[in-house]
């Protein structure tokens, strides 16, 4: 069992809070860029900055984080269990691994815009919680992103391995890893918010960004004979060659709708938190033909009404799989003494296999189910090293 403390950075934005590092979000600002700050109360607020601190005003709508008192540490729980053999020179393994964790921090939006007739991006900070409570004071208050300690994640993985140790110039090493990870949407600093729904924070514990179903290693490491001591030996022997191979299911995505649809002005948060609002999926099957140009199906989604929150949850997509086939061979020539050169010469991606990246997720984005970009093509280097004593 393992506790966990917040690194140095994580509170480096407190120093942002008002009235001194003060950071404000207006939508749609009636005068654009040119005038930003045409009909916000008292203009343009960052002058009062640079007057003495006990003067420093509050701004409108001021974005806030906060920290309750009281914070539970997160707490990791691993366990495993292990069952190996020795039959006829390999080693077989059967390893089950396990972990949990506890008061995860998240970040929960502590006062959204409230839904209602007439609600608009344009009049979001008018409709937050705290405004409408109390219009007088409430109007210094934008977004405030409070640190939530009740996120979970789990993770659990079946482990086989098949490994044949150094015997006549030959090893093998090989393993799959079955696993499935699950987890709120934690937080690694104290920003925006993390969490879509602020009445409805469990509805985001979904997959893992990086969960990935299936994952395969193949490792073989082989000597090349002598060919006895003639010219042929000379050249063709000792040559060690390493193949690798991996193949992994692909990592998740989350399908968002780009735009506040709850209107409740929480910020969208980073990708590998779900990316922001979600859209609602309307087919069993979300994908299309498997192309880099029909990944997923168009009519598979659609938005949620104004207002309302969809209940797919985040990193419902797996992206494509990849298949990482590489090689090193490599020969060490001695000269005389303690000197010798060492010849390496590796290959990534031997067979330039194709790996795509995940497709564009974001229902308003004309390039909405494409794959736009890949994982390195095949790539070789070369290397010499001179050994000495």
């Amino acid at each position: 069992m393992f506790l966990d403390a917040p690194h140095l950075f994580f509170n480096t934005r407190f120093s942002n809070n008002p009235p001194w590092g003060a950071q404000i979000t207006i939508p749609n600002p009636p005068g654009g860029f040119s005038d930003p700050y045409l009909g916000y109360p008292g203009g343009n607020p960052f002058p009062a900055l640079n007057t003495a601190w006990p003067t420093a005003a509050f701004p409108a709508f001021g974005v806030y984080v906060n920290t309750p008192l009281h914070m539970q540490p997160t707490s990791l729980q691993q366990w495993n269990l292990s069952v190996q053999r020795e039959v006829g020179g390999w080693l077989l393994a059967a390893n089950y691994l396990g972990n949990h964790s506890s008061h995860l921090w998240r970040v929960v939006e502590a006062n959204p815009a409230v839904f209602g007739p007439g609600a608009t991006t344009g009049n979001t900070n008018q409709r937050r919680v705290l405004t409408l409570q109390n219009p007088d004071q409430g109007r210094f208050y934008g977004t405030i992103a409070q640190l939530d300690d009740t996120g979970r994640g789990n993770y659990n993985a079946l482990f086989l391995q098949v490994q044949r140790r150094l015997k006549n110039d030959l090893s093998v090493l090989t393993n799959w890893t079955l696993s499935k990870c699950m987890s709120d949407p934690a937080t690694t600093e104290i920003t925006g918010p993390t969490v879509v729904d602020p009445n409805n924070p469990d509805l985001d514990y979904s997959y893992c960004a990086s969960d990935r179903r299936h994952i395969v290693n193949v490792s073989i490491v082989w000597t090349t004979p002598r060919f006895g001591n003639g010219v042929l030996g000379g050249v063709l022997g000792n040559w060690q060659v390493a193949p690798l191979v991996r193949w992994y299911t692909g990592s998740r995505s989350s399908v968002t709708t780009g735009v506040d649809n709850a209107l409740n002005g929480t910020p969208p948060a980073p990708a590998n938190f779900g990316g922001g609002q979600r859209a609602v999926q309307v087919l069993d099957d979300p994908y299309g033909d498997g192309t880099p140009n029909n990944y997923l199906n168009r009519a598979a989604f659609t938005s949620p009404a104004p207002g309302t929150y969809s209940t797919l949850p985040p990193f419902s997509v797996v992206n494509p799989s990849t298949l990482q086939n590489d090689i090193a061979i490599s020969r060490t020539f001695k000269i005389r003494g303690n000197q010798s050169v060492q010849f390496r010469w590796e290959v990534f991606n031997v067979l330039n296999t194709a790996n795509f990246n995940g497709p564009v997720t974001a229902l308003n984005s004309a390039s909405f189910g494409k794959i736009q970009s890949a994982l390195d093509p095949r790539i070789m280097q070369f290397g010499l090293k001179f050994r000495f004593n």
